[in-house]
């Protein structure tokens, strides 16, 4: 067995099989040379009473053969406790790996702890503190439904990409949710604005108004190999949500896997998956999966549980430069776009590859062409689609990518097989049609003091009377039970500025209601169709930490 620095590690039953046995040879020699000793001090002294002409000579020999024979007893017997100590005092050396193993998983932890965060949702941070659900030093069985009840509310994972904030995770533990809170390591709490989302990748990207975070790195593209250590840090049931994230540590079990089916069900695409036995759990969703150098290779993202007998398979987004280069747009609040062509399709066997004539290996073979799509007019059942564009395909999860990233604004050319003549045809993609709503910067939401604030649409005007406002949050909806409602606001309402200073989005309204105590943020409200009318302050609320605007 071989540790990651290619070095053997010796079983430890094994090493123990090899101490008894030079135990025993040494044991073994030990006995001889005392024997030998007492035979050769034996012979002496007899020679010394039968030779008595040379009697004296013979008896100081004697004498000094006796003196030898005590320090090779003496010898015999010490050595053996001062090696013991010694091997007592100095590890093997394959137990200094293991040693220096354990330091390197322990480095790791410490290093990026401060980069991964928990997310929790439709949960106030005021009661996280004064709850004891959280507290893992002492579960019993009430904190631990109580823990579980925390965890389906909505928890996931997420880290820092940016030290200005951006922190990044999965869609799914976003999804539908209005207000999201961040715990760090140092169990900061903070609101969080979702900047951007991609519901088909699952990745979002959230905001919380800090920038001391330091962020992740990631590892180059192609270094994730089958048998690399994982290290897995994230907030499982919920348990991390007052800080210190867990942490579980595995393997690279394969590299290349899809989730088809659970795809299907939420409309997602999962493909080229990193599968890993390092303990994923719900709660773990949207957290790193780091190598020994500390750096991210994927986004934890789900765990199927085949039997409950068994462990889960756990799985992971690889950090591509696809996914990399989707998160950028994301972080810049551009909007997601997918093209959509309306074909279940499958590799190409050799046997199919070989009846059409191609021979570089590439081929998608339409299966079905669903009904009024845009391949309904120009592809058939039994083509094998060998470019999209200028770019090879050669397996159903490249075909989908490309295709997904393909333009609409224009026709794409696709080569195909029909038969065995090779022909091309154009295809006008439309845009894919998504269960859940990507969010971007037109369409960001945050909640704020009862209300549910948003970007003005460009058809809002006061009344009827005047332009939208060149700045300002619409109120798209607020809680009967908020403070606020006795004062008129309603929904339709726009926010224009908090404690004297504008509100241009989301992002500026967060960073205000992080800096300034809840008591000094005097709001103002244009209300249609009555014009402008100033609200004043809300009633006082206990800030938590540095936990502003709850």
């Amino acid at each position: 067995m071989k540790n990651s620095f290619g070095r053997s590690i010796q079983p430890v039953h094994r090493l123990a099989d090899e101490y008894d046995a030079a135990v025993a040879l040494w044991d073994a020699c030990r006995a001889i040379v005392i024997r030998a000793g007492l035979l050769v001090y034996l012979g002496y002294r007899m020679g010394c009473r039968s030779w008595a002409p040379a009697g004296r000579i013979v008896n100081s020999v004697a004498h000094l053969a006796a003196v030898a024979w005590v320090a090779v007893v003496a010898w015999a017997v010490v050595c053996p406790i001062a090696a013991v100590a010694q091997n007592l005092d100095s590890p093997t050396a394959s137990t200094i790996e293991l040693l220096n193993l354990e330091s390197q998983f322990r480095a790791v932890a410490e290093r990026v702890a401060p980069s991964v965060v928990a997310i929790s949702a439709a949960i106030d941070p005021a009661d996280a503190d004064s709850d004891d659900a959280l507290r893992t030093d002492s579960l019993n069985t009430d904190r631990l439904q109580r823990m579980l009840d925390r965890a389906t509310r909505m928890v996931g994972t997420g880290f820092v990409i940016d030290p200005d904030g951006y922190i990044l995770t999965n869609e799914h533990v976003i999804a539908d949710c209005t207000q999201l809170w961040i715990t760090t390591d140092d169990r900061r709490v903070y609101p969080a604005v979702v900047v951007g989302s991609d519901p088909r990748a699952d990745l979002a990207v959230l905001k919380i108004p800090v920038g001391d975070l330091p962020p992740v790195r990631f590892a180059p593209f192609g270094s994730v190999c089958r048998g690399m250590w994982t290290i897995a840090l994230g907030n499982p049931y919920g348990m991390a949500a007052m800080g210190q994230m867990a942490m579980s540590v595995g393997i690279v079990s394969a590299t290349g896997r899809s989730l088809p089916r659970l795809a299907s069900t939420e409309n997602r695409f999962y493909s080229d998956l990193i599968q890993t036995t390092a303990e994923i759990n719900p709660g773990n969703s949207g957290g790193p999966l780091f190598n020994l150098a500390g750096e991210v290779i994927g986004i934890s993202t789900a765990v199927i549980l085949p039997q409950k007998s068994t462990n889960g398979i756990g799985f992971a987004l690889p950090t591509t430069p696809e996914l990399l280069q989707r998160v950028q747009e994301l972080k810049e609040g551009r909007e997601v776009v997918y093209a959509y062509l309306g074909v279940m399709v499958s590799t190409a066997t050799a046997r199919q590859r070989r009846e059409a004539g191609i021979s570089d290996g590439s081929g998608v073979v339409i299966e079905m062409v669903e009904r009024d799509s845009p391949a309904a007019e120009a592809l058939q059942v039994g083509d094998i689609v060998t470019k999209v564009q200028d770019v090879v395909v050669s397996d159903s999860d490249q075909f989908v990518r490309v295709i997904g990233r393909a333009s609409i604004e224009k026709p794409t050319t696709l080569s195909i097989h029909r038969g065995a003549k090779p022909t091309s045809v154009q295809v006008q993609l439309r845009r894919r049609q998504l269960p859940s709503v990507a969010i971007h910067r037109h369409n960001q939401r945050f909640r704020w003091r009862g209300m549910l604030l948003g970007p003005i649409p460009p058809n809002w005007a006061s009344g009827g009377k005047s332009a939208p406002p060149e700045h300002g949050l619409l109120v798209l909806g607020i809680d009967p039970a908020s403070p606020l409602v006795k004062q008129g606001v309603r929904a339709g309402a726009v926010l224009l500025s908090v404690a004297g200073r504008r509100i241009s989005g989301v992002a500026e309204l967060q960073s205000i209601i992080n800096e300034i105590p809840a008591e000094q943020c005097k709001l103002e409200i244009v209300a249609p169709p009555d014009g402008a009318a100033p609200a004043g302050p809300a009633p006082q609320i206990q800030r938590q930490a540095v936990v502003s605007g709850q």
